[in-house]
């Protein structure tokens, strides 16, 4: 008895764990932060688009992302037009689905948007991207 009031004495006194991000504490309500500014040296994959999370069918050949978890949060960055800068290239997308496996600031695009870029053999690129001011 003396053992587990010891052991919830301890858990109590003991601070609770921060989910934090960068730029502090995630929001727990689901909400996805604001994009502000650029993501610069973000990591880009490319996917086979289909239905995404924003609720819109696409096919490889258009120009659109997965937005990473953290920042997507619960959608309101949907249909968000960005633009995408890598290697002296740069060209706009759409913000049409949710990527859980992404780190904050990644992105994966659809495989013709990947090709823009670079050859879909590369699998992996940095590059930079900012939301367009509407």
């Amino acid at each position: 008895m003396l053992s587990g009031l010891l052991a919830l004495s301890l858990l109590l006194a003991s601070p609770l764990p921060a989910w934090s991000s960068p730029h502090g504490l995630l929001p727990l309500d689901g909400e996805a932060e604001i994009l502000r500014g650029q993501a610069s040296g973000s990591r880009w994959t490319f996917y086979d688009v289909g239905l995404g999370a924003c609720g819109q069918n696409n096919v490889g050949s258009d120009f659109v992302v997965a937005l990473n978890g953290i920042q997507y949060g619960t959608g309101a960055h949907c249909m968000k037009q960005i633009v995408m800068t890598y290697n002296g290239k740069s060209t706009n997308a759409t913000i049409v689905d949710k990527c859980p496996g992404c780190p904050r600031g990644g992105l994966d695009l659809s495989n013709e948007l990947f090709e823009f870029f670079a050859p879909l053999s590369n699998g992996v690129i940095q590059g930079s991207w900012n939301v367009v001011d509407n």
